[in-house]
């Protein structure tokens, strides 16, 4: 009786055995097929933001090179921790993917995320873009250039318009305003589109965008560029080259912007080898 017992115990673990293996051979066919349909890519700002702006037209790019189709998705709030909190929620099996900012990072070490972290809880694809601020006044501003910035911001304090509240935005204009000697105040809007509007209608003094959403208000003279955060001129773009520099105007202020893509932690490294090709692939384009 003890030996039919023993018999079926080992009988039991090798079924248990193979199906365990059955599975894994199963997912690594699901592996290989991935993916099987459309992939999101959280967008965690509000539509006509900078950030909004590069993931849309990088969705585009990839979708055209992969021939899989990557949906771009707004999730807008909280400085990009509402997207955050979306992308958590979804399965890590690569059909979630969230675009990145330094404003995730700051929300981790403002401890903003409550229970739950991004350096924690998210793992890098891949860095696609660095991006440049630019301050900017509407074309009708009593302020003309960088010099009449300092003028004005030395005796009474200027607003800037920008997004997310403690984050990014914020940080880079305290940064600015501390090292120029200005009094300013930072206003949040909800949107990127927001911060433009409120910019031409005169609700604030200056608005504060980076390039890849400043040029075209420049190229149709909506907006006048005052000063580049950099080292150096913006010499490549017409509409910038004669903008100065921080670092020109004896600024040390140069913060930027960078982006690019994570998934959820724990997602199949086959998953996201797949991924990073396609993004890859993306980015290595002309476009």
């Amino acid at each position: 009786m003890k030996k039919n017992i023993v018999i079926m115990t080992l009988l039991s673990v090798v079924l248990i055995l193979n199906g365990c293996s059955s599975k894994t051979a199963k997912s690594e066919s699901e592996y290989s097929s991935f993916p099987e349909h459309s992939i999101d890519v959280i967008i965690p700002f509000g539509e006509g933001s900078a950030s909004d702006t590069f993931g849309r037209k990088f969705s585009q790019i990839i979708t055209k090179e992969s021939k899989n189709n990557y949906q771009p998705v707004n999730k807008d709030g909280s400085g990009g921790l509402s997207g955050m909190l979306h992308a958590y929620k979804q399965d890590n099996d690569g059909y979630t993917i969230m675009e990145v900012t330094p404003s995730h990072i700051i929300g981790d070490v403002l401890e903003k995320g409550k229970d739950i972290k991004f350096l924690d809880d998210f793992e890098p694809l891949a860095q696609i873009q660095s991006d440049v601020y630019v301050l900017s006044v509407s074309n009708n501003s009593d302020i003309k250039n960088y010099e009449d910035l300092i003028e004005k911001g030395k005796k009474e304090k200027i607003t800037f318009g920008g997004i997310s509240p403690a984050g990014l935005d914020d940080f880079a204009i305290n940064d600015f305003a501390k090292k120029a000697g200005i009094k300013t105040q930072f206003i949040p809007y909800p949107s990127g589109s927001e911060v433009k509007a409120a910019a031409l209608g005169g609700e604030v003094d200056v608005y504060v965008d980076k390039v890849v959403n400043v040029v075209d208000y420049v190229k149709a003279k909506r907006v006048k560029p005052l000063v580049v955060f950099g080292d150096e001129r913006i010499s490549e773009l017409d509409e910038l080259k004669d903008t100065p520099s921080t670092k020109e105007k004896g600024i040390e202020s140069t913060i930027g912007s960078w982006r690019g893509f994570v998934v959820k932690k724990d997602t199949p490294p086959e998953v996201k080898e797949k991924l990073t090709k396609q993004l890859k692939m993306a980015y290595d384009t002309k476009e």
